[in-house]
């Protein structure tokens, strides 16, 4: 009986089965853990209708072809860096998540713009908006500077794919009506915190 049981054990199929289950058991723990941090995350998330109204002059600048949102990150630098768990650490990193809003018109004559921008619940979210620019970008800042609600207007080139984004630039702005925070990079964005 000793014999057949050390030959069982010293088998090439055992150890091959062996194998074959820690491998097996092993894939399905990692597909379990990250389903449970996924389904952690969007439970951590609420989505919230941010609106903004913007009194738009008459004069819109013809230069201004898209208004969009930036989502940067969920959470603070300062304290993703110095306090946050490393579970926050993972829900805090960098994102640089492009969205679209709406424009209506608003009852009063200006325009109402609609984001609609995903709170995490312990760490807030870091956001800045932005237009997207042809040609000439002195005109839409100087625009962009008649608003109250606008403030901190920054001129950046966009990347140019196969030719063709030649002369198009970004304008990112912050928003006067939401917190600003400081990045580590030296920044400033919008930041909603939690409630």
């Amino acid at each position: 009986m000793n014999d057949t049981l050390i030959a069982a054990f010293g088998s090439f199929e055992f150890y091959f089965d062996a194998t074959l289950l820690v491998a097996i058991s092993g894939v399905v723990w990692t597909l379990a853990r990250r389903l449970a941090q996924l389904v952690f995350f969007q439970m951590a998330l609420r989505t919230r209708t941010v609106e903004l109204t913007f009194h738009a002059n008459a004069d819109v600048p013809p230069e201004i072809s898209a208004l969009k949102l930036l989502v940067i990150r969920y959470g603070n630098d300062l304290y993703l860096k110095e306090l946050a768990s490393d579970q926050e650490r993972h829900h805090g990193r960098l994102r640089n998540r492009v969205q679209t809003v709406e424009i209506k018109d608003a009852p009063d004559g200006g325009k109402l713009i609609l984001a609609r921008l995903r709170i995490h619940k312990r760490l807030g979210t870091q956001f800045k908006f932005f237009v997207d620019v042809e040609g000439d970008a002195a005109p839409v800042v100087a625009y962009l500077k008649t608003h109250d609600a606008i403030k901190d207007v920054d001129v950046t080139p966009r990347p140019v794919r196969n030719g063709q984004d030649k002369g198009r630039k970004r304008l990112f702005f912050l928003v006067a009506d939401f917190e600003q925070v400081k990045t580590i990079e030296g920044f400033t964005n919008n930041m909603i915190y939690p409630v």
